[in-house]
């Protein structure tokens, strides 16, 4: 991989990452784009095999899992019992929500300080 190839994927990981996050309701495609596309750019840029404080950046990328399906805790599920099912599809919405925003705000962060450092190099 070029190193201008490479800015041009971390600038767009970053771009796709706030598209996502500046979204009312997250898309199961565009999530699962995302999470192929942040894995494949990993992939990538542990082949380069770069110095020591950038593979330290690239190894705590965690994956994301699109098809996360929170576990519901018993409350819930005798709350969800109650209500024919809303509270725990609700409670299941709100927390797959959080998981992926802060996910992909973390992998963001995380591929803008790789491409800040590889600037200085």
């Amino acid at each position: 991989m070029r190193i201008d190839n490479l800015f041009l994927q971390l600038k767009d990981v970053q771009f796709q990452a706030d598209k996502i996050l500046k979204s009312k309701d997250l898309e199961q495609e565009s999530l699962e784009r995302f999470a192929n596309y942040s894995k494949d750019l990993k992939e990538s840029l542990i082949d380069l095999d770069l110095n020591e404080e950038l593979l330290i950046h690239v190894s705590d990328i965690e994956e994301i899992d699109p098809e996360l399906n929170p576990k519901i805790p018993v409350v819930i599920l005798v709350l969800g019992a109650l209500s024919f099912g809303a509270a725990s599809k609700k409670y299941r919405k709100r927390k797959r929500e959080e998981y992926f925003r802060e996910n992909i705000k973390r992998i963001r962060d995380r591929f803008s300080t790789i491409n800040f450092l590889l600037k200085d190099i």
